[in-house]
């Protein structure tokens, strides 16, 4: 019983030797995620409906840009189709903004007969 005891006296003796601040948290964090504030995703359109944010994210990601969507929960689980809660957000890596701002900002022209994009 006392080798128990010592094993967990040593085992949270090392534990006390380093204080948790926020700065031991962000040097911890960053080091096991690899990633850095500037990956952080932004905004780069605004979606009046689901459907509207769909098709931009598959857009992006035609163009080699991963996109996700994002929007207020009780849209979803009430089906809204328009309106406020019905908005979505499609979002980029930050380094990535620019570059899917320019895609979108480009108009399509959809020849139907075709079926080419220009």
């Amino acid at each position: 019983m006392t080798t128990l005891a010592n094993g967990l006296q040593r085992l949270w003796g090392r534990q006390k030797s380093r204080p948790r601040t926020v700065e031991t948290d962000a040097e911890s964090s960053s080091a096991t995620t690899g990633g850095s504030v500037s990956q952080e995703p932004v905004v780069v359109w605004q979606a009046a409906n689901p459907m509207e944010a769909q098709i931009v994210r598959g857009r992006l990601q035609s163009a080699g840009i991963p996109a996700i969507v994002q929007g207020e929960a009780m849209g979803r689980i009430y089906g809204f189709i328009y309106g406020g809660l019905a908005e979505r957000d499609v979002l980029v890596p930050a380094p990535l903004a620019a570059s899917a701002e320019e895609i979108l900002a480009e108009e399509v022209d959809w020849d139907l007969e075709s079926g080419d994009t220009a």
